[in-house]
């Protein structure tokens, strides 16, 4: 007589798979967060166990609780996602696009999306003192 392989889905494996539907982050992605092997996150996925670093790494990236994402309790598994902390389509998209590239050229785009980020607040700085300065002549033409 043959048994029923009955065995459930261990519940760590539940909620990275609702992080994974919701952020639009796949298996490789998570192994890249973590600095792990894709065959060593798979793992989790079967074991249901994974190491103090890794789930760290995952709270951390994700924004939520350690005590959700190790939970073995099922009334856990509402969703850990506040509605302002929920990615949008465009934040799934380039999360997904990122995650595609080599560490190497992750590592460019970050300091890129750095300078562009700093270059636009000094525009803006100058911008700003730029019509302030303006406006002070003005009001002093006035009197």
């Amino acid at each position: 007589m043959k048994e029923e392989n009955t065995t459930k889905e261990p519940a760590l494996a539940g909620r990275l798979y609702k992080l994974m539907e919701q952020t639009g982050v796949n298996k490789s992605g998570l192994a890249r967060i973590c600095g792990i092997s894709p065959q060593a996150a798979g793992r989790w996925f079967t074991k249901g166990k994974m190491s103090k670093e890794s789930a760290l790494k995952i709270s951390e990236a994700f924004a939520v609780s350690l005590s959700w994402l190790l939970s073995d309790d099922d009334s856990a598994d509402e969703s850990p996602f506040s509605p302002d902390i929920a990615l949008t389509e465009k934040h799934r998209t380039l999360l997904n696009l990122f995650d595609r590239l080599p560490e190497s050229e992750q590592d460019k785009h970050i300091e890129s999306l750095k300078m562009m980020v700093e270059n636009y607040d000094k525009l803006f700085n100058e911008l700003l003192k730029a019509r302030n300065i303006k406006e002070i002549m003005i009001a002093k033409q006035d009197k």
